[in-house]
Order: C-alpha cells, then sequence, then structure tokens
C-alpha cells in the first residue's frame, strides 16, 4: 500500500487557467520592457505556422518566440518583477475559480500539490506562489549568471517529457513511485503518458479527443468553464463526475 503522502499534480495551460500563459506572457513583458518588440509579432505568428506545419519543435518555437519578445538577454531582477505582474494578472483573470476550490480540497484531503506544465519555470514559479503551491515541474531555462537567455535547459516541459520530468522530480524528492498515490489533472491527450502513469486520471476542461477517452476509460471528467449554476446541475456517471 503507499506509504508516502499522495500527490496532486495539476498541468496549468487551459487545465487550471482559462487559456494559455505563454504567448500572453511574451506580450505581457513586451508591452512593459519594450513595446517597439511588438512590431515582431507578425513573425511569431509564422513561426507558429512552421511549427504547424512541422517544420520546428515545440522547443525550437519556445525559443525562437522568446528571442523576438525578449531578446537575447534578460537580468534577473527585471524578469522577476514582470513575472510577479504577470503572475498577478493571471490569478485575477486567468484562473478557473473552480480549480482554485480543487486545489483547495485535494489539499484539505492531505495530499500534496504539485503544478507540472509546458511554462517556464520563470514565471511558472510566481503563479505558484500565488496559488500556495511550492512543488511545481516545468520548463527550465540556461542562464549566463543573472541573465536569462531564450535557450531551454533539457526539454520542454510537454507530452512524454513531462513524464519523464516527473519522474526525475519523485527521485529528487526521493519518493518511491510505488510509495505513493497519484492522481493527475490535465485537459489535453498530449498528457496522456502522465495520465498513464498517474493511479488517477482527472480529464479537466478537456478536448474532445480527451474527453472521449476519458469517458471510454471512467476517467473522472471536470469541466470548470462551465458557470457555478451549471456545474451545480451536472450529475455523476459512474466513476464520471460532471462537475
Amino acid at each position: 500500500m503507499p506509504s508516502s503522502r499522495p500527490l496532486s499534480i495539476f498541468d496549468l495551460d487551459r487545465t487550471l487557467t482559462r487559456y494559455g500563459t505563454w504567448s500572453p506572457f511574451l506580450l505581457f513583458a513586451a508591452r512593459r520592457r519594450a513595446p517597439w518588440r511588438l512590431a515582431f509579432a507578425p513573425l511569431v505568428l509564422v513561426l507558429m505556422a512552421a511549427y504547424k506545419a512541422r517544420l520546428l519543435s515545440r522547443k525550437r518555437l519556445k525559443q525562437a518566440m522568446q528571442r523576438l519578445m525578449l531578446g537575447s538577454a534578460i537580468d534577473l531582477d527585471s524578469l522577476t518583477c514582470l513575472a510577479g505582474a504577470y503572475a498577478e494578472e493571471s490569478l485575477a483573470r486567468n484562473i478557473h475559480p473552480g480549480a482554485i476550490a480543487s486545489i483547495a480540497a485535494e489539499r484539505a484531503a492531505g495530499r500534496r500539490i504539485v503544478i507540472a506544465s509546458a511554462a517556464h519555470l520563470f514565471y511558472l514559479e510566481a503563479i505558484a506562489e500565488r496559488l500556495g503551491v511550492a512543488d511545481v515541474v516545468g520548463t527550465a531555462s540556461i542562464w549566463h549568471g543573472r541573465n536569462l537567455t531564450p535557450q531551454i535547459a533539457g526539454e520542454n516541459c510537454y507530452g512524454k517529457d513531462k513524464r519523464l520530468m516527473l519522474e526525475r522530480w519523485l527521485a529528487g524528492q526521493e519518493i518511491d513511485r510505488a510509495d505513493v498515490h497519484i492522481r493527475f489533472f490535465s485537459d489535453d491527450l498530449s498528457d496522456l503518458p502522465t495520465f498513464e502513469w498517474a493511479d488517477e486520471a482527472v480529464a479537466v476542461n478537456s478536448s474532445q479527443k480527451l474527453l472521449q477517452l476519458a469517458l471510454r476509460r471512467g476517467w473522472t471528467i471536470y469541466d470548470w468553464r462551465q458557470p457555478r449554476s451549471a456545474r451545480a446541475g451536472n450529475r455523476t456517471i459512474g466513476r464520471t463526475a460532471l462537475g
């Protein structure tokens, strides 16, 4: 039987949040730090089209986007201010109330909360702090002294790499996977490797493909996008809680 404190692991983008965080962060930072960089926004769209055409990896796309919108380096003090301001705006505008309630419920049940996301740690940690979450697994960056570069250290925390990074995080915390119950919350089928690694899968604000899979497998399903009155009228079907 698991003996370690159970874990509840949440994805960030479109799970806890209403919309993604990476492009909005870059636009937010550019407006505050160097508004002239907003002229590069059309080039960002070209890069995103190249990614859709499979000419760029997600890692290379994110590095190129950051170089365009933030430059080749940004000092730690400036970045800390930007990340903090963005986290405050995210908490006010972009976090589902249902997500906040779910984190509180998981914590009240004695579970340790982790946020695991492809979001970059330099702003993910600021958002997590404001949600009262100390444990994060995300995309790391290469620093030159106190200056952030656009380069990603290791892999983008996405898909199968997210699961591998979570496994390494467990090892770093000296947690034996066999000794811990893991509940994983996410909105997208790209997280299937982590869903299948977890003991309990929770599909949240699901894409259509994930919703169909969750229904077939009897996973718990939440939709925090619905108004509170609509959520109250949903019912539980088997193990599927439409909440």
